[in-house]
């Protein structure tokens, strides 16, 4: 046998120990049966994630959501990341499985663009490693495992500076970055991407043809992402968010001057202030080894390298300071940038690569390096293991007794659950917590809540209305509310003394349900009440006489209203551009268009006689989006094609 066919490059044991790596920190735990537990992937990704591959497993494409926020355009919800190609784990396997594959992908992904970055910047294969262990398993990125979207896009940040001046494979990173779920990290991470290619520029540098290759770059990304760029767009211009993040909430979770330290870890903190499952966006460490080389690296490197990339590390430094120096909180104050971030310490990312490259500089003598790549890398293994809560996979699968007892009662009618379900979700243990049904953990039951917690992404409207519920003074005020939105239950931490509610049964939650029957999402008004009906939310509900209509809802993107007599129905559904609505009659059918109703909902006018109300979800920006999406993977297909060709010499 050729000796030279068994001979293993470099690059394949870079990646041979990347992949050892995950399997040490993610493989032994999900073995074990373990998976990572808490923060956001507990009530929130998980909704994002379970939900719409179940409609994708039944053959439907996932546009709407109507469990969560009286309804959502699922589509538009980029942070689910539908159509990032690695969210097909989603469609073939359970949560945990998937996440735990997700998750050890997103890892290796990351240390291995990083390893290639560095190896292009004239780094030995030992630095490289070193630096890209620190970029994929350090502080950053170990506390972004419960952020799915957060970590599939940071991942690909590395791709960045590598192709830097490839706008082919450039644009396609961006366009993966896109369909992750988080493009607000894009800006950032292209931020670092500039900064450490211009501390390596050489004298043939030119801003006006990087500007150019980067522009070219950005077409194609939003092509290529348009199936999920377009309808983000349109959710975003509908939202909260379509102005910014207001100041007060932008500036929660920042560093203070003495969080700095969180930089090196535990061992410059103190084990009493290192806890990465509560104060997450201070996670951040490199280890003491890797901190070390990063400040090493910078009294190696040229001059004006060390001085670039340290700049811009102080920069960011300073940046998540936020309010706690006086400075820094101006800076939040009158840059327009940063009211579309939230969290000071949400910045920290962008100081990876410029991190990464300072200790792979470290990690590059020739004695030392060897050991202190071998030393960092386990104490980022123990760190990580540390910083990584585990729990049973069953508690992803195991819906709960809460969850079993609403689904055997409610039907299709809405619960509202108490505004104080943050501070009663911690249970008897981590089930209990789980299964509480706050954030979004309702959705993958398809059960329908009347607000949900955790996301302001959201239509405004719809938001505005679960702001006003959830600002109610008391479950008597709740309930006289509860029948115009559908609601048929109210979920308290304590018993509800209101006449309007009747108790049920305790199920993690005291369930209260509504005296008035029959609860449904749309009613018979009469023609006066019917147009007398607020367009905005009032202080008191309506007092109007109204009848329960038939609703049907063969499908999540799609219901019908029955009903006879002239008047108005009232429907407790969100209008939202994309639904279509159609009344037909013995006569024939027309299209209508609903008035608005209530702040979130809406209203139609009714014929005498029999009548059936029609509403169809066809969102446009999806269709032109998949379009344009199916048309730029075939060109970009077809260009690496030709280009592979012209390569090998094939005429």
């Amino acid at each position: 046998m050729n000796a030279e066919r068994l001979r293993i490059g470099p690059e394949t044991l870079v990646a041979t120990a990347l992949a050892a790596a995950v399997l040490a920190l993610l493989g032994v735990a999900w073995a074990r049966g373990l998976s990572v537990f808490w923060s956001d992937l507990t009530y929130l990704h998980h909704g994002w994630r379970a939900a719409p591959a179940m409609l994708v497993v039944a053959g439907r494409a996932p546009l709407w959501e109507p469990a969560l926020y009286f309804g959502m355009p699922m589509a538009g919800t980029m942070q689910g990341g539908l159509f990032y190609p690695v969210t097909l784990f989603y469609y073939l396997f359970g949560f945990a499985t998937a996440t735990a594959l997700f998750q050890a992908l997103h890892l290796f992904i990351a240390g291995w663009l990083c390893a290639l970055w560095l190896r292009s910047c004239r780094l030995s294969w030992g630095a490289s490693f070193g630096g890209a262990f620190l970029f994929a398993f350090g502080g950053v990125m170990i506390a972004r495992l419960p952020f799915l979207n957060h970590l599939s896009t940071l991942a690909w940040a590395p791709a960045l500076a590598l192709f830097f001046r490839r706008p082919a494979p450039l644009g396609l990173a961006l366009a993966l970055m896109v369909l992750a779920g988080y493009p607000t990290f894009i800006p950032g991470c292209a931020a670092a991407a500039w900064v450490a290619a211009y501390a390596a520029r050489s004298k043939r540098w030119s801003w006006s043809v990087a500007a150019i290759d980067w522009v070219l770059a950005a077409v194609l990304a939003g092509a290529l992402s348009a199936a999920q760029l377009l309808p983000g767009l349109e959710l975003a211009t509908h939202s909260r968010r379509s102005s910014g993040v207001g100041l007060a909430e932008a500036l929660t979770w920042g560093f203070t001057p003495a969080d700095l330290l969180q930089w090196i870890g535990p061992l410059a903190v103190g084990l009493s202030h290192f806890r990465p499952s509560i104060d997450w966006t201070m996670c951040v460490y490199l280890g003491l080894v890797g901190a070390a080389a990063a400040a090493y690296g910078a009294c190696v490197l040229p001059r004006r390298r060390a001085l670039v990339l340290g700049a811009a590390i102080v920069g960011v430094a300073f940046l998540t300071l936020g309010a706690s120096h006086p400075l820094s909180g101006a800076l939040w104050r009158v840059l327009p940038p940063l009211r579309f971030v939230r969290y000071p310490g949400n910045l920290a990312y962008i100081a990876l690569l410029p991190l990464a490259a300072l200790a792979a500089a470290g990690f590059s003598d020739r004695r030392a390096g060897p050991v202190l790549v071998i030393l960092s890398a386990f104490e980022l293994l123990a760190l990580g293991r540390c910083a990584t809560p585990l729990a049973p996979r069953a508690l992803f699968a195991e819906p709960g007794l809460l969850v079993r007892t609403l689904q055997k009662s409610q039907g299709d009618a809405r619960y509202l659950i108490s505004p104080r379900a943050l501070q009663a979700s911690k249970g008897s243990d981590i089930f209990d917590w789980k299964q509480r049904l706050y954030g979004l953990t309702n959705a993958p039951y398809r059960l329908r809540a009347a607000a949900n917690f955790g996301e302001p992404l959201v239509p405004s409207s719809s938001y505005a209305v679960m702001d006003a519920l959830l600002s109610l003074p008391s479950a008597d005020a709740a309930a006289g509310w509860m029948p115009w939105i559908g609601a048929a239950r109210l979920l308290t931490p304590e018993p509800a003394t209101s006449p309007l509610l009747t108790a049920e049964t305790r199920s993690l939650w005291d369930i209260s349900k509504l005296r008035a029957s029959p609860v449904s999402l749309a009613y018979q008004l009469t023609p006066q009440d019917g147009a007398a009906l607020s367009v905005a939310w009032p202080a008191i509900p309506p007092d109007a006489a109204r009848s329960a209509l038939e609703v049907r809802r063969p499908r999540e993107d799609r219901f019908e209203v029955s009903g006879a007599g002239a008047g108005w129905a009232y429907v407790a559904e969100p209008r939202f551009p994309g639904w279509t609505t159609v009344l037909s009659v013995p006569s024939g059918e027309r299209r209508v268009t609903p008035e608005p109703a209530l702040g979130a909902f809406q209203k139609v006018e009714t014929p005498a006689g029999p009548w059936t109300l029609r509403w169809r979800y066809e969102p446009q920006p999806w269709r032109f989006g998949l379009l344009a999406t199916w048309a730029a993977w075939i060109v970009l297909a077809a260009y690496w094609y030709h280009r592979t060709l012209a390569l090998g010499g094939i005429q």
